[in-house]
């Protein structure tokens, strides 16, 4: 019988000798602009679409004035929450883990639209009543007191709230109509805990939503805006608003949405309180 010796500890494998190569961005920067360059002549309008609007997109937001971006990850106990929904839509899902955090007990939205984010927020928030607000019909449009965005997009196909009609989320959802310009907001002053803004995205719009969620905020609420980095109107009026509110706007970075808070949302949020 043979036995195999075991090879000396001392002992060095032989193996060939492996190169090592290390790139960088500046390795990969003339491949890069090569093929930019190549999709941008075949594809001109794609280059429109996805490259220079994101480009566009991400200089207003480091150029904002007076909107501070903020990691979601910064956002205290927001790592422990678990929300429902679907993955194509990223900004409403952050708004739900914001809104799960926050526990509102009220929820005003403006713009219904399908009733998607109305649904959703009543979904993950089991113990919450949800407002949400639009036009009557497609006809409101002719009569509108302020200046619409998005008419092709957003009034052909009308169809509000049919995402949580007949569904047991609806229980809890009260749809109202009406122009928010002229609505009638008295009756939920001081007294909504979240303040969704998803309507007409024209900065006249904006304004009177907000001057509307504000005086309709809790001492302890929260107004959240979508579309923030999208919309020219809902961008210069965040940056001016920021100036004269008590507290900062933060943008949250990967998302279309702003908030503004009366409850610190992070450690460092009281240092950047106005007196």
């Amino acid at each position: 019988m043979q036995v195999a010796a075991n090879p000396s500890p001392n002992a060095r494998a032989v193996s060939p000798r492996r190169q090592i190569r290390r790139v960088g961005n500046w390795h990969i920067l003339p491949s890069v602009l090569a093929g930019a360059l190549s999709r941008a002549a075949t594809d001109p309008r794609g280059l429109r679409r996805q490259l220079l609007k994101r480009v566009w997109i991400d200089l207003k937001r480091f150029a904002a004035p007076h909107v501070t971006d903020l990691d979601i990850a910064s956002i205290s106990g927001i790592e422990r929450l678990n929300v429902e929904g679907p993955v194509l839509r990223h900004s409403p899902l952050v708004l739900c883990a914001i809104a799960a955090l926050l526990e509102p007990a009220t929820i005003f939205e403006f713009g219904t639209y399908r009733g998607d984010t109305a649904w959703l927020l009543a979904r993950n928030l089991p113990r919450a009543s949800v407002c949400t607000l639009d036009l009557a019909g497609p006809d409101a449009m002719y009569h509108a007191q302020l200046e619409l965005t998005d008419i092709d997009e957003y009034f052909h196909d009308w169809g509000r709230g049919v995402r949580f009609h007949g569904t047991p989320e609806a229980e809890r959802i009260t749809q109202l109509v009406g122009d928010s310009a002229t609505f009638d907001f008295s009756p939920y002053r001081g007294s909504i805990d979240l303040v969704y803004v998803d309507a007409s995205h024209s900065y006249s719009y904006v304004r009177s939503d907000t001057e509307a969620a504000l005086s309709m905020l809790s001492p302890s609420g929260t107004i959240v805006w979508d579309d923030y980095t999208h919309y020219s109107g809902i961008y210069a009026y965040l940056n001016e608003l920021a100036t004269v509110l008590d507290g900062p706007v933060f943008h949250i970075l990967d998302t279309r949405l702003a908030v503004y808070s009366r409850r610190p949302l992070t450690a460092l949020e009281p240092r950047l309180k106005r007196s």
